[in-house]
């Protein structure tokens, strides 16, 4: 496994020690939605804005790598158990919110590769698809009201303790999309990310059907590896092109 490594991490430095080193920023929008517990979700009222920004390391025409900050609400309507998450309404007390939107940061680190040699502004290598995948943390608020949960999972193991924290979440983004150039220093793309929580809190459902059984066992489905939390975004970014050295290297454009 060390030995994997770290011939990886030769090879990346070994591509990027010629001609000039190039890096991007860039600006990203676009929406989030989200798969976990809920059943039949309806995927028409749980779409929410996606904003961010990113930095871009390029080793050479087909490997770089990306750190990236989306922040923007999700949240999403769908049932559990045959109840509608987002509307409990019709029960006999007042609960805070089940699943308003809410908040989230993401922060992550990917390994970008290009199908197609890909240098931005270079004329002989237009457009690109990429594949990319890395790791990352997501931060967000989490609420549990257990009486919510006994609607539909009355022997449950959550006590009667009303939960209100802040999870910050290990993430394994992984995703696909497509760029080109707009000029010698801009260029535009539009990406679809997928990414595995190592958490079970983002619905506001922490193993919902997590149970006391007769005997008095706790019956758990969930733990941290095994969990049903996912989200997805699907999004345009804007990309500039800045230059690391103090001139343009012809021999650069050459070698790609």
């Amino acid at each position: 496994m060390k030995k994997g490594v770290l011939t990886v991490i030769a090879v990346l430095l070994s591509v990027s020690g010629f001609g000039q080193k190039t890096a991007d920023i860039g600006l990203w929008g676009g929406a989030s939605t989200y798969w976990g517990d809920l059943q039949e979700v309806e995927f028409s009222q749980s779409v929410n804005p996606v904003y961010g920004a990113f930095f871009r390391y390029n080793f050479n025409a087909r490997v770089s790598l990306r750190a990236i900050y989306l922040f923007g609400k999700i949240n999403a309507v769908g049932y559990i158990e045959g109840r509608l998450w987002d509307d409990l309404s019709d029960i006999s007390y007042d609960l805070p919110p089940d699943w308003s939107p809410k908040m989230i940061h993401d922060f992550s680190f990917m390994i970008e590769i290009n199908y197609l040699k890909y240098v931005l502004g270079l004329k002989k290598t237009p457009v690109s698809p990429y594949i990319m995948g890395g790791v990352g943390v997501m931060y967000f608020p989490y609420t549990l009201d257990p009486r919510a949960i006994y609607m539909f999972n009355q022997r449950h193991n959550k006590e009667d303790i009303e939960v209100n924290e802040s999870v910050m979440a290990p993430v394994i983004p992984f995703g696909m999309g497509v760029k080109t150039h707009i000029g010698k220093r801009f260029g535009i793309g539009a990406e679809f990310i997928i990414q595995k929580l190592f958490s079970d809190k983002l619905d506001n459902l922490d193993d919902p059907l997590a149970h006391i059984n007769s005997h008095g066992d706790e019956v758990i489905y969930n733990n941290l590896w095994h969990n049903n939390d996912y989200t997805a975004y699907l999004g345009i970014n804007l990309t500039y092109k800045i230059y690391l050295g103090k001139e343009i290297c012809p021999a650069y454009e050459s070698k790609n």
